[in-house]
């Protein structure tokens, strides 16, 4: 009979070691999972920041576009006048 209730005791130490086991890799687990949890909380405000950059980068794009085409426009009149003046050049040299 002792003998037999070693047995169960020991049994029971190896069920109840188990169980300590078990509920430690459980919580490892759920504090695992917290860290992925939060991790990806801190993905989707990265995603939602470089989201902004962008918007903010393709607002600059468009701004510069807008200004070359004025400074193109510029340009062109700069040019122009300048191939005016050339023509008058020519046909003052022309009179001498």
């Amino acid at each position: 009979m002792e003998e037999i209730l070693k047995q169960i005791l020991s049994e029971l130490s190896s069920l109840k070691d188990g169980q300590t086991r078990l509920e430690q890799g459980q919580e490892r687990l759920e504090q695992g999972q917290e860290q992925l949890e939060q991790g990806q909380e801190q993905l989707v405000q990265g995603q939602k920041q470089l989201e902004q950059g962008q918007k903010r980068l393709e607002q600059g794009q468009e701004e510069i576009r807008s200004e070359l085409r004025y400074i193109w426009d510029d340009i062109k009149k700069i040019d122009a006048r300048l191939a005016k003046q050339e023509e008058e050049t020519n046909v003052l040299k022309l009179m001498k």
